[in-house]
């Protein structure tokens, strides 16, 4: 609303100019029918025109779906990430299988790349939700806004509850651990924030909202929380030419024991799956002279005789009833499971005896 406007409207008033003919030459001179109405109540009446019940539409219905949805995948994969850096931190030995599979980084790096794209999206079209409900404070009481919001405020309050009766459960059952503790104020952190945002601006008065330092404290918060998840993360896996590597070992790794299945197929065929009656001490055939022999009479499965990357064969050696497979590695390989497949970084060699049939 201009100057103008309520300039024009105030002369036109002091001619003794009826309110219809204002109106009349105000639309003819491009002014909006919106706009006119709100200046003339303003004038002529010493109340504002109060609020319409819903100010929303289909266009805050996007950008509210897309917001709260961008604040889920926010809060879920951090709450991973969290949960992730745990069960590093402080291993348990009642979980022990979980932790040695959870090892190979692969949830990590999901998480890291859904927080890349859902967070800044989510700040983003906050920082825009948030501008245009302060210039038409109307939409404060829209109820698409509400009853995404409500939702939203459901969808945390059931996480909340549960994570409170999971606390108290192991409470009774005795199991309490410093690592579950933490993954319970993990839960409650990322999902009670949002709670209590949502919770209080959606109860504001429009005069209000503008005002409140409610928006600093939450944004503040997720800006300074969710980066330093996502940076300790990066730190954890490593850089994408360290993933990379990484690909590249267990390449190498699955080349190796491709080579070494066939290696017995071909000596064994399927009687290697037949307990034996008494051990093998003479092998039925003998064994590949090299890799090209090995590819060439591949059984169940197609040989790749050579480094992904650097394109080099790798190494066979034969040595009586017992041969080698080598290759250069790039990375250290220290799980606590499959251990026989352990490496360190560089030139290393796999033993095994062709009298045991059993897979490695």
């Amino acid at each position: 609303m201009t100057n103008s406007l309520h300039s024009f409207i105030a002369h036109a008033r002091s001619k003794n100019m009826d309110l219809q003919t204002v109106r009349l030459l105000l639309l003819s001179a491009g002014w909006k029918e919106k706009d006119i109405s709100t200046a003339l109540a303003s004038e002529t009446l010493d109340m504002l025109v109060p609020i319409p019940a819903d100010g929303g539409g289909a266009r805050d219905a996007f950008f509210h779906l897309l917001t709260f949805t961008t604040l889920y995948s926010t809060v879920i994969a951090t709450i991973v990430l969290m949960f992730q850096y745990l069960n590093r931190l402080l291993p348990d030995a009642a979980s022990q299988m979980y932790d040695t599979y959870s090892s190979d980084f692969s949830s990590i790096r999901w998480s890291l790349a859904v927080v890349m794209v859902s967070f800044p999206l989510f700040i983003f079209l906050s920082r825009i939700l948030h501008a245009e409900l302060t210039k038409h404070p109307e939409k404060l009481v829209s109820g698409i806004r509400k009853w995404l919001t409500y939702l939203t405020l459901f969808v945390t309050a059931c996480t909340l509850i549960g994570d409170v009766i999971t606390l108290f459960f192991f409470l009774l059952d005795g199991e309490l651990s410093t690592r579950f503790i933490l993954k319970v104020l993990a839960v409650f952190l990322m999902s009670g924030l949002p709670f209590w945002y949502y919770f209080t601006v959606v109860r504001l008065e429009p005069s209000k909202y503008a005002l409140s330092q409610a928006h600093k404290i939450f944004f503040g918060s997720m800006c300074v929380i969710v980066p330093l998840i996502f940076l300790w993360g990066i730190v954890i896996v490593g850089s994408p030419s360290h993933g990379r590597e990484q690909r590249f070992d267990e390449k190498r790794l699955s080349d190796l024991r491709t080579i070494h299945q066939e290696v017995l197929n071909q000596m064994y065929g399927d009687s290697r799956y037949i307990e034996p009656a008494a051990p093998i001490t003479v092998l039925p055939k003998p064994l590949p002279e090299n890799l090209e022999a090995v590819a060439a009479n591949a059984v169940y499965n197609k040989i790749s005789v050579h480094d992904p990357q650097s394109g080099v064969p790798y190494e066979y050696f034969v040595k009586g009833t017992s041969y080698s497979l080598c290759a250069e590695f790039g990375l250290v390989r220290d799980l606590s499971y499959d251990i026989f497949w352990n490496h360190p970084a560089g030139h290393h060699c796999f033993a095994f005896n062709a009298l045991d049939t059993k897979s490695k």
